[in-house]
C-alpha cells in the first residue's frame, strides 16, 4: 500500500519521443523530494524493505538504515542519503523497547 502511494506521488508525466530525443542526455532530476521521504519515514505504515526500492526509484536521494550501540542497547537508525552521502537522522527505534523517536 505504501510502495503504491509513493508511485502515485512520483509519477513522472511521459514526454514526446521528438521532445525526448532533443532533450540533452543529462540525469534526470530526483521524482522524490526530501519533503516526500520524511513523510513516508513518519508513516507508521513505512519499512525498511522498502528502501532498495527507494533506491532505484531515485539514487540521487533516498533512505537508508543502520544499527548502533552495543548489544542490548542496539537502535535502528533511518537517514536521508544523497548519493553515498548519509544526512539527517529521520527515525529512530530502540530494539530493547520498540521505543520510536521521529526527527524533523
Amino acid at each position: 500500500a505504501m510502495r503504491l502511494l509513493l508511485i502515485q506521488r512520483v509519477a513522472v508525466p511521459r514526454r514526446s519521443p521528438r521532445l525526448a530525443a532533443s532533450a540533452p542526455a543529462a540525469i534526470p532530476p530526483s521524482p522524490l523530494t526530501e519533503a516526500i521521504l520524511r513523510k513516508y519515514a513518519a508513516d507508521r505504515r513505512a519499512n525498511a524493505d522498502h528502501f532498495p526500492w527507494l533506491a532505484r526509484v531515485s539514487p540521487a536521494i533516498c533512505l537508508s538504515t543502520e544499527l548502533d550501540g552495543p548489544g542490548d542497547n542496539r537502535i535502528d537508525i533511518w537517514r536521508l542519503k544523497r548519493g553515498e552521502e548519509s544526512g539527517a537522522k529521520l527515525w529512530l527505534r530502540s530494539l530493547r523497547s520498540g521505543q520510536v523517536q521521529h526527527y524533523e
